[in-house]
């Protein structure tokens, strides 16, 4: 799926338009009544998760993904967002992201068990999952559970636009029954219905073992019709290429890439990461800013969403929208960190190194005096 397919940003009808309009109307309503009276919602819990969960993203696009995944029923829409926000402050996502790979147990991360590598032939990133080096009970739950949501949350930025989803391989070779961890599936299976909606494009299960039809069976009943038009069982390495070209691809899957191999922080990324998380002043900064941008967005998009389609407030729009963008950048050094995928050059996001060389100078200054 990409922006320019229907029902997405970029192509959409005037009851979509309208739909989204309506959505963005109630959403704000529905907030406000969630926080004190009088209090601006970029100043909220609600607003500061909102927009931690838009991140770089255009909001337009966050909220479009809810609408077609509850068949653009505004109502249902708004009220899954609010139990998203809701969700994602009572369960620590922020804190999560904040920690990164170090809130991740480093020997489970180091199974190789998920991860993302290349691109399909779509241009989606491709998600690989071998269940194989996952047994059930080898870690408690909820560090599986940090790992699933670590390497969603993760995946975002991958996306390039007008791509919006992702290709998953699930790779049955050598699964036996101890490596069915229903409790995992289930947990991955709501999270992607309910938390981050509209994420998935394909679902390819390759060398899937038919001992296992049984599980499978169960499996599919948990997974909401749309998901299972997306499921697609592959039975040869030509099948497997007509969808992702072995170039990109493992060798475990037949492809030419070395096999995946987790790199844990560099002592530069843990340098950086207490630089960052020292900065008090400059994370305060960011965060105003940040908030103003919110605001900014807000503010424009509800004169739009109550009619206004004048040429100065869709101008009003798309500079507050790019306002929010460049306000998250600066403000996500201090709220996330540089991952894996950082390290290996997949995930480009300068504003660490740059940020970071703006702190050096502070960090060498001498104690006890004053610059003019």
């Amino acid at each position: 799926m990409t922006s320019n397919d229907l029902g997405h940003i970029n192509n959409l009808s005037r009851a979509q338009i309208n739909a989204l309009r309506q959505a963005w109307k109630s959403l704000i309503e529905a907030v406000n009544k969630e926080i004190s009276s009088g209090k601006h919602i970029a100043d909220s819990i609600y607003g500061d998760e909102l927009f931690r969960a838009i991140g770089y993203d255009n909001p337009d696009v966050l909220v479009l993904r809810w609408l077609r995944s509850r068949k653009w029923d505004v109502q249902a829409c708004v009220h899954q967002i609010i139990e998203t926000l809701k969700w994602r402050r009572d369960w620590g996502v922020q804190e999560l992201v904040a920690k990164g790979e170090r809130g991740i147990s480093e020997e489970e991360i180091s199974t190789n068990k998920t991860y993302f590598m290349g691109h399909d032939k779509m241009g989606r990133p491709v998600c690989c999952i071998h269940p194989k080096e996952h047994i059930k009970g080898q870690f408690p739950h909820e560090f599986s559970e940090r790992l699933t949501v670590f390497c969603v949350e993760t995946y975002r930025k991958l996306l390039q636009p007008p791509i919006e989803s992702v290709t998953v391989i699930f790779d049955m070779a050598g699964c036996e029954t101890k490596n069915m961890d229903f409790h995992q599936v289930k947990f991955l299976i709501h999270l992607l219905d309910n938390y981050y909606p509209d994420s998935l494009a394909l679902i390819l299960i390759v060398n899937f073992p038919w001992l296992l039809g049984k599980s499978w069976t169960l499996i599919k009943s948990w997974l909401n019709p749309t998901v299972q038009k997306k499921v697609k069982f592959i039975h040869s390495n030509e099948e497997l290429f007509e969808f992702i070209d072995p170039s990109v691809l493992p060798k475990r899957l037949n492809g030419t890439q070395p096999d995946f191999k987790y790199k844990p922080p560099t002592d530069e990324d843990n340098a950086m990461y207490a630089a960052f998380r020292a900065d008090t002043e400059g994370r305060a900064l960011a965060e105003t800013a940040h908030r103003d941008a919110v605001r900014n967005f807000l503010d424009s998009t509800l004169q739009w969403a109550n009619g206004d389609e004048t040429r100065r407030v869709l101008s009003e729009k798309r500079k507050a929208r790019k306002q929010l963008r460049n306000a998250f950048e600066q403000l996500s050094p201090y709220i996330s960190t540089r991952t894996h995928y950082h390290r290996v050059g997949v995930i480009k996001e300068p504003i660490f190194e740059l940020a970071y060389e703006r702190l050096k100078p502070k960090q060498n200054e001498p104690l006890g005096l004053t610059y003019f």
